[in-house]
């Protein structure tokens, strides 16, 4: 979610006036390779202090100025990584074909061959916490809000619906290679 600047301008350009000179003269000596430009660095740097405003402004003089030189150093390294990579995989990319599609018959994945009803059933059968949190999973909810739920962390959570799996497989698995059989005979 984009963050709105609801100060004074005034404001924020006395706050940036006295480090200014020192980020634009820390973007050109970081620039001087070439590569990134030093002005669109110091926008950058800007950009994140203005979203950042309302943290900044009760910090003092000293706290400011290490924030905003720390930031450019880091949005410095992003872009560089950023051109890095982009040099190393741009060769690489132009290598990629397209692959050619070749429909061959299509197979029956084992866990198709499970009803709804008896998937159901399994889910019924499972122990209590794996079979809660594979119901609040089944539901779309995500770790965080299933472990709230339940009273539990995110990682336990993940446990369960590891463990849940497994089971369901344990206890669907004979239902599946049953009916294979009974297709293939």
């Amino acid at each position: 979610m984009a963050q709105t600047f609801n100060g004074d301008s005034r404001e924020f350009t006395s706050f940036i006036g006295p480090h200014e000179s020192l980020l634009r003269g820390l973007a050109r000596k970081l620039c001087r390779n070439g590569g990134v430009e030093p002005e669109d660095l110091v926008q950058d740097t800007l950009e994140r202090a203005l979203v950042n405003f309302e943290l900044l402004r009760g910090c003092s003089h000293g706290t400011r100025r290490a924030w905003l030189c720390t930031t450019l150093q880091r949005r410095f390294l992003d872009q560089c990584r950023r051109q890095r990579t982009e040099s190393y995989e741009r060769p690489h990319l132009e290598l990629v074909h397209a692959p050619v599609l070749v429909r061959e018959p299509r197979q029956w994945q084992s866990w198709e061959r499970v009803s709804e009803e008896e998937l159901h059933e399994a889910i019924a059968c499972l122990r209590s916490p794996l079979r809660e949190a594979f119901e609040l999973h089944t539901k779309g909810l995500r770790y965080k809000a299933i472990a709230q739920r339940l009273g539990t962390t995110p990682g336990t959570v993940g446990f369960w619906l590891h463990q849940a799996r497994l089971e369901l497989r344990t206890l669907l698995r004979p239902l599946a290679t049953g009916r294979a059989e009974e297709l293939a005979a």
